[in-house]
């Protein structure tokens, strides 16, 4: 043995209750010590561990302390460090090392810990704790720390003298835990006896809703109800603490055999939401007797187990989360994996502790019973490695929730589709289930799934006949109709991908966007040809194309040309870091797998009418087209600009039942006082959704309206983790949930390193919805899609989350400076490198600042070139000259001038220095004016300053509304309240805001308040 002699440091805390009975256990002689194995490739030195547990020590002084009466205290030894010859240590029975099952001291002057370190291949260590002084989180910290002083990192304290009895003092208890008797069968079958042995398997991959498989199975073994004992780590309620004592107390589900792993986790995460683990047991009771008369008690209680053969619970089943073999790694020595060996619990018959590593789970369980129980222990371990590895559903807490899981394990086309299959092939055989059935309807259109077959039919023919080739890209230039959505499936059939773009992008842009794609052809519709007159390619009419009848020969053709799951299915742009926009590529297989989970969380079905709001340039268009289309239901089209009164007919479930909106969407509505009425589904997306705003949903659109929140960037497939939102949200922001089907995500610092469960790291994604890549741009493509540490294929998000202790994940920020306006993703850089090629401008950066507290605008802060003075800037000329080459979302409301950015001390642009340009709301009388015309200029003056948050007494005729920092949401607030204000008397329903939209004309540029003051009186005296 290699020891080290330290000085205490005063570190105390008394022996809890829930030690106090490990320790009237260990004095019957019962192994009540906690083990985690850790091997890997290598070398450690005996004396540099050594070393190093010792410097560990003084950060975990918990592993150095021994016990006094009623009180742990730091007896100033580290750990011993113990070589071990081990030829016949045989890793999977875990037999062969005699020294796994040697007692630790609990009285007297040695540590309750020491460090195992085997000889030979694989370099193994083990670290062992007396369960009476810590809990495997605890020995997970302390371990950590050993590795952390070998590479000479500097230390993290685990020093809080916390225990489970004060912080269950400090938090509340949550009730009396249920009576627990000694009634309970083994999951081993069998007599019951005094044999323990453990056994281990090493599982691939990671199982969503791990423990619930785990104890459902075991349920299935009892063949009667099983009590499953559920450690929890009470750390959850306290983030900040770093202590490694035993703060874990347990849930007890009853889980009867048959029971699916959905209903088993669902009852978990009840569980812990009503914070079960925070209860009073007997152990309370158990503490107040001497330890002699304590440990006579233990007896007759396992006296009585072994004579009933009936025990406290069937099974102990312990989700220690996930390790990342890089905490555990030197220069020299490379972890490979790690496993924790549960204690031989002296009431419970079986316990599982699960360990997730990269690319597998480590199983290993602990079993009491007769001669034989190593024989039924190996069939049980696998029985549940079996259950980790059956292909199972994401799982979401909730009855609808539960449907929706169900749903998308049933087989044929209500379950997942085939990834050898793509959305044509889905779609001609949904047309030709329900012909006759509405595709596309609404006030502008009736289409039958026939009628849109057909016309999208016409637009294939006439694209193959110009010679359009398999994979290549065609831009469809159209608004929200149903001749736009011929148009995309006719690209799509033609074996084409097809390119959406934005109709109110700039003539430019739309060009750019097309020879960056190197389109050849671009379906137009009438209305918007002449943005496509800088085209260098064809350019197609689309009403004409899709009117078209196919002859015979072109029907063959047609139907000749599908494409395949690996071809390109669309092309979309986001804003570029680099000052260009990108192109995202996704296949086919990618979209149809997003398209089978998706459905059933939008409840398609033919009953479904799909509001079709979003910008068909914003992927999230996508969702509210395909599921629709591809399960029996319709797509309701919401052409042009998606004014307050579209929005408030979308909520009145006239025509759609189906929403998708942006959080940004969503709390304008609740400010114009809209309600929603008969809305079956509710997709939210594009945004961080707040807590306020989910649960505002949650009670505006009611216990029926099934409402998720979905997050993914472009580059998977519309989005990749998903959450349905329900009441009870507490935290700042509504989880984005969890991983979807076929798809993964990992939480990595960056050295690409798992970080733990609730703090703050980058999200990676992989799986079957990541994208090809971008277009023509594959050193930005190497840059994003990574290879992690086990060969997987990455997307890298930029996003910062962290993991909460339900396994969802929860937004956290970004790495970079990337924001979100109105949902659409805006990398700064692009806007910043149009700002400076304007004449004038010298240095420019763009920033995203709060309009109101719900809604963020883009503001861009400029440096004027040497010779311009700031008199002569015009900034409603430098919005315009933007709003010739970039998309609206990209024009910044508003543009300041400053003498100089704020700078950090590297020198970079400083961000969060920048002023708020919007100010705090005063409502002085507003302009002058005679009479009626001035009471109707001052209301109109209070509401802009009310919408603005500016000073009503600043404001003039000549006043612009975009220029004081109005966007197009604001815009439909203000018009909202003059409407309600200003209107509502002289003219019924909504009519009068119509008449004064019709009034104003374009509500994109020169929006003075002399110009809106004027309509009003027109609309008013037009009544």
């Amino acid at each position: 043995m290699i020891a080290h002699t330290t000085t205490g440091n005063g570190f105390r805390r008394p022996v809890s209750p829930t030690e106090w009975s490990y320790l009237a256990a260990a004095r019957l002689g019962e192994l009540m010590v906690i083990q985690l194995v850790v091997e890997g490739d290598g070398d450690l030195d005996a004396r540099a561990l050594a070393g190093a547990v010792a410097r560990a020590s003084r950060a975990c002084p918990g592993s150095r302390v021994v016990r006094r009466g009623r009180t742990w205290s730091d007896g100033g030894v580290p750990a011993g460090v113990v070589v071990v010859d081990a030829p016949a240590f045989d890793r999977a029975a875990l037999t062969g090392l005699p020294e796994l099952t040697g007692h630790l001291a609990q009285d007297g002057d040695r540590p309750a810990c020491e460090v195992l370190l085997l000889t030979g291949e694989p370099c193994t260590v083990v670290f062992r704790a007396a369960h009476a002084v810590m809990d495997l989180k605890g020995l997970r910290t302390w371990a950590a720390e050993v590795f952390r002083a070998l590479r000479d990192e500097p230390a993290q304290e685990a020093a809080d003298p916390l225990t489970d009895h004060r912080l269950l003092a400090a938090l509340g208890r949550s009730g009396r835990r249920p009576r627990l008797g000694l009634d309970q069968r083994s999951p081993l079958g069998g007599p019951a006896g005094p044999v323990a042995v453990w056994r281990r398997r090493t599982v691939p991959g990671r199982a969503p809703a791990a423990a619930a498989r785990v104890s459902a199975a075991l349920a299935g073994a009892v063949g009667a109800p099983a009590r499953i004992m559920v450690p929890v780590d009470l750390r959850r309620h306290v983030r900040a603490a770093s202590a490694t004592a035993n703060l874990t107390l347990p849930v007890f589900l009853d889980v009867p055999p048959g029971q699916d792993p959905d209903t088993v986790h669902r009852r978990l995460l009840d569980a812990l939401a009503e914070r079960r683990e925070l209860a009073t047991g007997t152990e309370a009771a158990l503490a107040r007797l001497p330890l002699p008369a304590a440990a006579a008690l233990v007896r007759a209680s396992r006296a009585a187990e072994l004579a009933r053969h009936r025990h406290l619970a069937s099974a102990i089943v312990s989700h220690a989360g996930r390790l990342d073999p890089a905490e555990f790694s030197t220069d020299a020595f490379t972890a490979t994996t790690a496993y924790a060996l549960p204690v031989h619990a002296p009431l419970v018959p079986f316990s599982v502790v699960l360990l997730e590593l990269p690319g597998h789970t480590e199983l290993v369980v602990s079993a009491r019973g007769a001669a034989d129980v190593g024989e039924r222990c190996d069939a049980l371990i696998d029985r549940i490695a079996e259950a980790l590895t059956t292909d199972e559903p994401a799982v979401f807490p909730g009855e609808l929730q539960r449907s929706a899981a169900e749903r998308l394990l049933a087989p044929g086309p209500e379950g997942l589709p085939p990834l050898d299959t793509t959305v044509v092939q889905l779609f001609r055989a949904q047309a030709a289930r329900s012909p006759q059935a509405p595709a596309v309807t609404g006030d502008a259109a009736h289409w039958s799934y026939d009628e849109l077959d057909r016309r999208s039919d016409a637009v294939c023919a006439a694209l193959l006949a110009r010679g359009v080739r398999r994979g290549e890209v065609v831009g469809v230039l159209a608004d929200r109709t149903a001749y736009g959505l011929a148009g995309v499936w006719g690209v799509l059939k033609a074996g084409a991908a097809f390119l959406p773009v934005d109709v109110r992008n700039p003539a430019r842009r739309v060009a750019e966007l097309l020879d960056d794609a190197r389109a050849r052809f671009c379906l137009a519709e009438a209305a918007w040809t002449a943005l496509a007159e800088d085209f260098d390619g064809t350019s197609l009419p689309l009403e004409r194309t899709a009117d078209g009848m196919p002859d015979e020969q072109e029907r063959e053709a047609v139907a000749a040309a599908a494409p395949g799951p690996d071809d390109l299915a669309y092309v979309i742009y986001t804003s570029g870091s680099t000052g260009r926009p990108k192109g995202v590529q996704v296949e086919h297989r990618s979209l149809v797998n997003a398209v089978g989970w998706l459905a059933p969380l939008m409840r398609c079905d033919e009953r479904t009418r799909a509001a079709y709001s979003f910008s068909p340039g914003f992927d999230l268009s996508l969702m509210q087209i395909f599921p629709p289309l591809l399960h029996g239901g319709a797509v309701v089209p919401v052409p042009g600009e998606l004014d307050h009164l579209k929005l408030r007919d979308m909520y009145a479930g006239r025509l759609a039942n189906t929403l998708s909106l942006t959080p940004t969407h969503l709390g304008l509505a609740a400010r114009l006082g809209i309600r929603p009425a008969g809305i079956r589904a509710l997709q939210l997306g594009g945004e961080n959704l707040t807590a306020a705003t989910a649960r505002r949903a949650r009670e505006d659109f009611g216990p029926d309206c099934l409402i998720v929140n979905a997050y993914g960037p472009t580059e998977a497939t519309l989005a990749c983790t998903v959450a349905v939102v329900e009441d009870g949200i507490t935290r700042g922001s509504a989880p984005i949930g969890v991983p979807v089907h076929r798809t993964g995500v990992s939480v990595l610092d960056d050295r690409r390193r798992e970080v733990p469960d609730g703090r703050p790291g980058e999200l990676y994604v992989t799986g079957a919805q990541l994208a090809r890549g971008y277009l023509g741009r594959p050193d930005l493509t190497a840059e994003r899609f990574v290879l992690l540490p086990d060969g997987r294929r990455a997307y890298r998000t930029g996003d910062l989350v962290l993991r909460l202790p339900d396994g969802q994940l929860e937004y956290a920020g970004r790495v970079d400076d990337q924001v979100k306006i109105r949902g659409h993703r805006v990398e700064p850089a692009e806007v910043e490198t149009a700002l400076t090629g304007l004449a004038g401008i010298a240095q420019a950066a763009v920033v995203a600042r709060g309009r109101t507290e719900d809604v963020r605008a883009l503001c861009a802060f400029v440096v004027l070139a040497r010779g311009v003075t700031a008199a002569s800037f015009d900034e409603a000329a430098v919005r315009a000259e933007l709003a010739r080459t970039l998309p609206p979302h990209l024009v910044p409301t508003v543009v300041r001038v400053l003498p100089a950015l704020p700078e950090t001390a590297s020198g970079k642009t400083d961000r969060k220095a920048l002023p708020d340009p919007f100010g705090a709301a005063t409502a002085p009388e507003g302009p002058e004016g005679p009479g009626e015309d001035r009471r109707v200029a001052a209301a109109t003056a209070r509401i802009w300053s009310r919408v603005l948050r500016c000073e009503a007494a600043t404001l003039d005729d000549s006043s612009d509304f975009h220029a004081l920092g109005g966007d197009s949401l604001a815009v439909l607030e203000m018009l909202s309240a003059l409407g309600e204000e200003l209107l509502g008397g002289h003219l019924p329903g909504g009519s009068a805001e119509r008449r004064l939209l019709d009034r104003l004309g374009p509500l994109s540029g020169g929006l003075t308040l002399g110009r809106v003051v004027t309509a009003v009186d027109a609309v008013r005296s037009e009544a």
